[in-house]
């Protein structure tokens, strides 16, 4: 369980405390309590004290310069406990909407770990103001190396990206000079930033990472999930898809999008024949996510029953897998099982209480069950969490018809 310290604004940390270190590969829109919503970054950073372990979430909203330190109700841990706190602070991350990258932080030189301590906003006593992370790179040459600021980040973060090729070895990267891979993996960190306040610049970043570089893998699915998620051509998106799979193999996140891609096809065979390649993947760090995306295919299918044995399993692997609690509500209220899906509804707002439509959902189960005052006060909530005007109208609406 995560929970806010209004005290901290960042997280300073000296390299050799550094345990790991994951950054978002996007930048979903969301409603944090005492910040102004819009896009935000995700850091999760694993620390090494005294004392223990610990594994914290920092979020940092690009337009207002906010952040937000989510901090572990456990505290700290022994090294034994270490890795599942940190699957349960990426499952926390990734059920608001973030796609997570492992920056390797250890297997870097001595020289690029100082870089991104110096840089990245998640190690600073207080957030960078909003055009140092928000710009993208002009004409002009790059940032040196010794520069603090924040705009220099988005040029050092890409370079620090290039170990991506080692893994293509002689299929490419040996006929790529060493300047056009850095610009290929500039020009993909900057599409990575845009993805979703500015897909049109994501987009193009993500071609000309390409035009430098066509081998880099990184850079054919973000251009994938761009035209998948945001424009919805998606015949050209799995053929990026395919292409970020051909160069790099496993590729499990490609994979688990590609089949995200069929699943709005209504292809729910092919969805699931992705999902358990990903789930064979004995290294991939989020093995819940594909697992629940079957459950949910097995659904859209019409086979609850096996819906409900793999999103279970999912649970099973991360018990506050917000999305999966949010489904399996769902299957349970198709089958109109009240007791079973309120139940999932309340682990999902106990799990995510930041999203609206968990308060919702829960605020449902409470009026049908008879809690008027609940159910109200439920709506009020979701009301006061609402991103958007339509979904603050609708709770408020909810609570209205409670009051009468």
């Amino acid at each position: 369980m995560y929970s806010i310290d209004e005290r901290l604004k960042g997280l300073p940390a000296v390299k050799d405390q550094v345990v790991q270190l994951y950054q978002s590969l996007n930048a979903p829109h969301l409603a944090i309590p005492g910040r102004k919503a819009g896009p935000a970054m995700a850091f999760v950073l694993g620390l090494r004290g005294p004392s223990g372990f610990a594994v914290f979430v920092y979020l940092y909203m690009q337009q207002s310069g906010e952040s937000a330190v989510y901090v572990p109700s456990n505290g700290t841990v022994p090294a034994e406990q270490f890795q599942s706190e940190e699957a349960e602070a990426l499952g926390f991350v990734e059920s608001m909407g973030f796609i997570m990258d492992n920056l390797n932080f250890r297997g870097r030189p001595p020289d690029e770990q100082e870089t991104i301590i110096r840089t990245m906003p998640v190690f600073m006593r207080e957030p960078p103001p909003p055009a140092a992370t928000a710009g993208v790179a002009g004409s002009g040459p790059a940032p040196s190396k010794q520069g603090t600021g924040g705009h220099a980040s988005v040029v050092q973060l890409g370079k620090l990206f290039s170990a991506f090729c080692l893994a293509l070895l002689v299929q490419g990267c040996a006929h790529v000079s060493e300047k056009d891979k850095d610009q290929s993996v500039l020009h993909y960190e900057i599409a990575v930033q845009n993805l979703v306040k500015s897909p049109q610049i994501a987009l193009k970043e993500a071609d000309d990472a390409l035009g430098f570089d066509p081998m880099n893998a990184e850079a054919w699915h973000i251009k994938a999930l761009v035209l998948h998620q945001s424009f919805q051509r998606l015949e050209e998106a799995q053929v990026a898809y395919a292409k970020a799979l051909e160069l790099k193999t496993p590729f499990s996140e490609a994979r688990t999008n590609l089949g995200n891609l069929y699943m709005d096809q209504k292809r729910y065979d092919d969805a699931i024949a992705q999902y358990q390649i990903a789930l064979s993947d004995v290294m991939y760090r989020t093995p819940f996510i594909p697992q629940g995306n079957m459950g949910w295919a097995w659904f859209r299918k019409g086979d609850s029953k096996q819906a409900i044995e793999l999103l279970k399993a999912a649970l099973s692997v991360n018990p506050k897998y917000c999305l999966g609690e949010l489904w399996l509500g769902e299957v349970y209220e198709a089958a109109n099982n009240t007791a079973e899906s309120c139940k999932y509804f309340a682990r999902f707002r106990e799990h995510c209480p930041d999203r609206p439509d968990a308060w919702q959902r829960d605020g449902v189960c409470l009026a049908n069950a008879g809690d008027k005052e609940g159910a109200a006060r439920a709506f009020q909530t979701c009301a006061d969490k609402a991103a958007t005007d339509d979904q603050k109208d609708l709770c408020k609406s909810l609570k209205e018809q409670q009051l009468k």
